[in-house]
């Protein structure tokens, strides 16, 4: 029981720290794009995304001291070039955001391939345990709509920046970006209303619980998946 709680209460302050760093990367992100002067904090702030995913990533990794310290090492020498990093702090913040953005594209992209199973249509076999033939064909759609949203969206950023300047690019990729995304998701459940059947149409929060309990299996499920989709 005891070991119960506290794995509860480490998921809940994981999901906690997540929410409040998606809130605010983005605001300290503009204030330091727009500030003529970025505070250091600022500036390291730009690495604390990829410095926590990378810990994740770590610490599930075996050998796990290994993978420990050379997160560790990286962190020294992150600390160690402080000073070149703080002089073109900018083109951190264009490199995660452009990174981030291009690892959604090939998190989707990369399930379009023969033989693979959409990762939306493994996200709609987690809720139905089957799909129709139409149901395959408005999945892949789907999935090929978020691959290629990614995409143009790291495309658009890095030409914002390129272009039109740092207090524009700082505009979309803090202000702007979220937005894109809620409007295409919100857009798409439209859509579903509309084009899918009743009888195959799955709720907003039935399809991210289904998807929070089976995480591992949407990611890595091909060969699951494969079995249920009619070929």
């Amino acid at each position: 029981m005891e070991a119960h709680n506290t794995g509860m209460w480490l998921r809940r302050a994981r999901a906690v720290g997540t929410a409040v760093l998606v809130v605010a990367y983005p605001l300290v992100s503009y204030r330091a794009n727009v500030a003529r002067h970025a505070e250091p904090f600022d500036v390291l702030f730009a690495f604390v995304p990829l410095l926590a995913l990378s810990f994740g990533a770590a610490w599930t990794g075996r050998p796990r001291g290994f993978w420990l310290t050379a997160w560790g090492a990286a962190c020294l020498v992150l600390w160690r070039y402080r000073a070149p990093i703080a002089a073109h702090y900018s083109w951190v913040y264009l490199v995660e955001d452009v990174a981030m953005l291009l690892l959604l594209c090939s998190v989707f992209a990369r399930t379009l391939g023969p033989s693979r199973t959409p990762l939306v249509s493994r996200l709609s076999l987690l809720v139905h345990g089957s799909l129709s033939p139409f149901l395959v064909r408005y999945t892949r759609r789907v999935t090929q709509v978020w691959a290629a949203l990614f995409g143009a969206m790291a495309i658009a950023s890095l030409l914002l920046f390129l272009v039109a300047g740092v207090r524009v690019w700082a505009l979309y990729a803090n202000a702007l970006a979220w937005p894109i995304m809620i409007l295409v998701f919100v857009g798409e459940y439209l859509v579903r209303r509309v084009v899918v059947p009743p009888e195959e149409r799955a709720g907003f929060l039935q399809v991210v619980f289904a998807g929070r309990r089976h995480w591992h299996n949407l990611m890595a499920g091909e060969r699951r998946a494969a079995r249920h989709i009619p070929q």
